[in-house]
C-alpha cells in the first residue's frame, strides 16, 4: 500500500501523459498493473480509450512482485519487433517470492536477454531500494530515475521516452 494516495495519482497521471505522447509519435503502449500479482494487463496498442480506462481503475496494493510484473512484460512483448522498454514505476521493495530481490535480478536479466530495457522510476524508495533499482537497470539496459518530487513522475516518464528516440 506504499503507492496509495498522491503517489498513485501521481503515477496515472505520467501513464496517461505517456500513453498519449507515445501514441501521438505512432508507438505502441502496453500498460501492467502489479502489487503481489499483476492485476490488468494490456498488450501493446495504439488504443488510447483502453489504456486510459485501465490506468483510472488502478488500486494500491499491499504486496509487490517486481519479478512476476517483469517475466509478465516479456510475455506481453513476445516476438514483437522494433524497441521493447519496460518503465516501472515503483517504491522497489520487492516482497513477494522466496528470494524477492534475487528473483527480481534474475527476471530482469531474463528481460536483457529477450531484448526488452528496464527504466525504473523509484517513488519514494530507500537506500536500499535504491541500490536495487539502480542494479535492475544496469542490467536492464535502462536508467534509474529518482522521484524527489512526485508531482513530476510524469516529467520523468516523459524524459525515459524521449530518450528512447533519440
Amino acid at each position: 500500500a506504499s503507492m496509495k494516495g498522491e503517489k498513485l495519482t501521481q503515477a496515472k497521471k505520467a501513464g496517461v501523459a505517456l500513453a498519449y505522447k507515445a501514441l501521438a509519435n505512432k508507438d505502441e503502449v502496453g500498460l501492467l498493473v502489479f502489487g503481489d500479482q499483476v492485476t490488468d494487463s494490456i498488450m501493446p496498442c495504439r488504443d488510447f480509450v483502453r489504456l486510459l480506462r485501465a490506468i483510472t481503475m488502478v488500486r494500491a496494493s499491499r504486496q509487490t512482485d517486481i519479478a512476476k510484473t517483469i517475466l509478465t512484460a516479456i510475455q506481453l512483448f513476445g516476438s514483437r519487433q522494433g524497441d521493447k522498454h519496460l518503465i516501472l514505476l515503483t517504491d522497489v521493495l520487492p516482497t513477494v517470492g522466496d528470494q524477492p530481490e534475487t528473483e527480481t535480478l534474475q527476471a530482469a536479466a531474463t528481460a536483457a536477454n529477450t531484448g526488452i530495457t528496464i527504466s525504473i522510476i523509484g517513488i519514494g524508495s530507500t537506500s536500499h531500494g535504491a541500490a536495487l533499482a539502480e542494479k535492475i537497470a544496469e542490467i536492464g539496459k535502462g536508467k534509474f530515475y529518482v522521484a524527489r518530487n512526485i508531482t513530476h513522475l510524469d516529467t520523468l516518464v516523459l524524459e525515459d521516452y524521449q530518450g528512447l528516440r533519440g
